[in-house]
């Protein structure tokens, strides 16, 4: 039998207050759920941006909806906007990077989409002007 060490004894507390958190909010997360279930069920698509490791959460989403995830069925239109690097470098490059998302947005969005924009600090410029 292995013994616990503080440093994950204090990991484990911590995800037990963050799931407390996260239970106060399960409403809010159910309607968001069902409103991109209609969308994408609809023929609707979502963008999904986000920096650094968000991106990758982001593009871990896109991918899973576009594949299969758990079940066979019909593909749902989703879009990483930060995975095509072309396009996000040459925005950057032409506008700046507070464009790199908007200018995407307004390139592949469509009434009734979602646009889903991940963030650890809340607070990143270029997500924002998206």
């Amino acid at each position: 039998m292995s013994v616990q060490t503080p440093a994950v004894v204090g990991h484990c507390d911590e995800l037990l207050v963050a799931l407390g958190r996260f239970r106060a909010s399960a409403p809010i997360t159910q309607r968001w759920g069902e409103r991109l279930a209609a969308v994408l069920g609809g023929g609707g698509r979502l963008l999904a941006a986000g920096n650094g490791g968000s991106a990758a959460q982001a593009q871990h989403l896109t991918a899973e909806l576009v594949g299969r995830y758990r079940d066979d069925r019909p593909p749902f239109s989703a879009i990483a906007l930060h995975a095509d690097t072309s396009s996000t470098t040459a925005i950057a490059n032409d506008y700046g990077v507070h464009e790199v998302f908007a200018r995407q947005v307004r390139a592949h969005g469509r009434a009734g989409d979602v646009l889903m924009l991940l963030s650890t600090s809340g607070a990143s410029a270029n997500l924002l002007s998206a």
